[in-house]
């Protein structure tokens, strides 16, 4: 059972998630590469996604460990440390490859959560969570 605090970071991740989604929407390398404005916005919600992730509880990340946590964790300082030396094809790259997949993880996480708290006794109760990471 995921904490309320866990449920909360999750719920702002995917509001970060939705926010780089909806900055691709007409978006090609071109454009990425022209629009300082919408670097910035992606860069930034990547960046709150790791500081998130950093915060969720050791428990969570036992239980949801195919989901590379310390490699989201790991974008957000290589994007906060990183001035000057940022490597914008990763983080092109990310948005277009990854994004997608953590924000349709931590749905079905929460979805999950919802059915086992709404399960009545005797119901079958899922016990794995679809990942959809590589």
């Amino acid at each position: 059972m995921l904490s309320y605090k866990d449920k909360g970071i999750l719920l702002n991740i995917i509001d970060h998630c939705i926010r780089v989604e909806e900055n691709l929407v007409g978006l090609d390398r071109n454009k990425f590469d022209k629009e300082k404005n919408i670097k910035d916005s992606i860069c930034f919600n990547i960046l709150q996604i790791g500081e998130l992730a950093k915060h969720l509880s050791s428990d969570f990340n036992e239980i949801f460990n195919k989901v590379p946590w310390k490699q989201i964790k790991g974008m957000r300082d290589i994007i906060a440390h990183g001035y000057g030396t940022i490597e914008w094809d990763r983080v092109y790259q990310t948005a277009i490859k990854d994004i997608k997949p953590l924000h349709d993880y931590c749905d079905e996480i929460l979805k999950n959560e919802c059915e086992l708290n709404s399960t009545k006794k005797g119901e079958n109760i899922p016990q794995t969570v679809k990942n959809n990471f590589r």
